[in-house]
């Protein structure tokens, strides 16, 4: 059980840091946004990103979900040859129609998305990265069905390196706009594409199969609204802000999100492994015993960091670093927003827990269903709450669209796949999150120094083991295993020999 266990923390945190490091330079470019942009600007810079977000599911048509499927389980390297080549012929064709369009009718999408057709160059540059980012997909996908996570990684951090040096050559030095912005993401999704080329030399061969692609479509269709519900989730609330308020409210908020976004990577490392992980191990006799397992540990991890980050947001922000905070003053109250983010990133954590049961069942018909009536609920709460709660409102309502979608898919995959959860357990670690929580909302009001305050909170932190111990939430032989891993490092032991650039799984 817990070598099974150990694989999938492992990959979970090679595959979360190299995602993470692509993610990753949201954070590192906040500091420089929100001291150099103010807030209407940054704004459009969201909202224009918001675009990206929902064209980049269309532009994959859905294969990119299908695609890791079958090529994990497929046979033979030319079967995983036949695979890839089908998908990557018809990616060509379709991307390559898809960014024309975007770049014909700019002016079009810069009125409909900012109001105004004057930021028509900012949609073109988007066309742009979205057609080397829908280039790189596949590629990128078959490092990670192949568990080389060592290129996985690299990969990302070039794009990091390059997409940060162009941003502040472009803002700081050059003095550019928010078209900056863009253009540094263009130029690092092209570097990125190029690196992977290899890969897709390596897989090509002219070999397409039309019942591949037929198999393909049938599997990964249905992916498409459901994702693109998903992705709206994320999203629709910034594109209702700006237009029920302003862009200032949008930048503000979107700052906010940005940090949230803390327990996205989290929860994106964690999807990254688990689908080739629970894919590999269904078929082992005691793999509903594991998969029960896996969703405790997630929420015992991911509440530790939701009760980390809420408790010292505050201290982020103000932080300084050459002459500077780490946000803009102006940016400060984005803050009040994050706890919520945290907790809808969770809840969407806890969905892709359950995916497990639709996935193994092929029962992916009900996605769309669950994910269009999570996005549904959460158009309705924005246009319900931001008029009366601002920011806040539309927060609420992601975190409700979340949460609803869990239960949903939650209730669906128990009749087709059922796994007893340890709902004792689960109970446990929501009763003393959500007790520290408030007491670090009390805390605020102790009237404390600041290095009071900060040891006040840090005590909350170890209360958060402490208290689970006292609840006997941990089992002796969790606890036995905990400090074996401690004390032998056996968590990344293998892990070179793992992430290795020349294994070719």
């Amino acid at each position: 059980m817990f070598s099974i266990l150990k694989r999938l923390v492992r990959h979970s945190l090679v595959y979360g840091l190299g995602y993470s490091l692509t993610r990753f330079i949201g954070f590192l470019l906040l500091p420089l946004y929100t001291n150099y942009f103010l807030p209407r600007d940054y704004g459009i810079a969201a909202l224009v990103f918001t675009f990206l977000a929902i064209a980049n599911v269309i532009f994959t048509l859905g294969l990119n979900t299908a695609f890791l499927r079958f090529f994990v389980l497929a046979d033979s390297r030319e079967e995983k040859k036949r695979i890839f080549s089908t998908v990557y012929l018809s990616t060509i064709f379709t991307t390559i129609l898809f960014a024309s369009l975007v770049f014909v009718f700019s002016p079009h999408l810069s009125r409909l998305i900012l109001g105004q057709a004057q930021y028509s160059v900012l949609i073109k540059l988007s066309g742009g990265i979205l057609l080397f980012d829908t280039f790189s997909v596949f590629p990128l996908l078959i490092l990670r069905g192949e568990q080389q996570s060592g290129k996985f990684i690299k990969i990302n951090l070039i794009n990091v390196i390059t997409n940060f040096g162009l941003n502040i050559l472009f803002i700081v030095h050059l003095g550019w706009g928010v078209e900056a912005i863009f253009r540094a993401n263009l130029i690092a999704s092209a570097v990125t594409f190029l690196l992977l080329s290899p890969i897709i030399c390596r897989y090509f061969n002219f070999s397409p199969s039309g019942e591949i692609y037929k198999e393909l479509l049938k599997f990964g269709l249905p992916y498409i609204p459901s994702t693109l519900s998903v992705t709206l989730m994320d999203i629709i609330d910034r594109l209702l802000l700006g237009k029920l308020t302003d862009t200032g409210t949008v930048g503000i908020y979107n700052a906010g999100y940005k940090l949230g976004m803390i327990m996205a990577l989290v929860v994106a490392g964690f999807r990254f492994a688990w689908h080739p992980f629970f894919l590999s191990t269904s078929k082992r006799q005691e793999a509903k015993e594991v998969f029960s397992k896996v969703l405790t540990y997630f929420l015992l991890f991911t509440g530790f960091i939701f009760l980390t980050v809420s408790f010292f947001v505050d201290d982020i922000v103000r932080f300084h670093i050459f002459g500077f905070t780490l946000f803009g003053p102006n940016y400060w109250k984005a803050t009040q927003i994050v706890p919520l983010i945290l907790l809808s990133y969770i809840s969407y954590g806890v969905y892709v827990n359950f995916l497990v049961g639709i996935y193994l069942e092929k029962k992916t018909g009900y996605l769309p269903l669950i994910t269009g009536l999570g996005a549904g609920s959460n158009i309705i709460g924005n246009l319900l709450l931001i008029p009366r709660l601002g920011m806040m409102g539309a927060a609420c309502a992601t975190l409700g669209a979340y949460l609803l979608m869990a239960l949903l898919l939650y209730l669906f995959a128990q009749r087709h796949y059922p796994i007893s959860y340890e709902y004792g357990r689960l109970a446990k670690i929501a009763a003393v999150c959500s007790v520290l929580f408030f007491l670090g909302r009390l805390g605020i009001h102790l009237h404390l120094p600041a290095w009071g305050l900060s040891v006040y909170k840090i005590a909350l932190l170890i209360f958060y083991p402490l208290s689970l111990l006292t609840l006997r939430f941990f089992h002796p032989s969790e606890i036995d295993r905990i400090r074996q891993v401690w004390s032998r490092g056996q968590i990344f032991s293998g892990e070179m020999q793992t992430a290795s650039p020349d294994n070719d799984g």
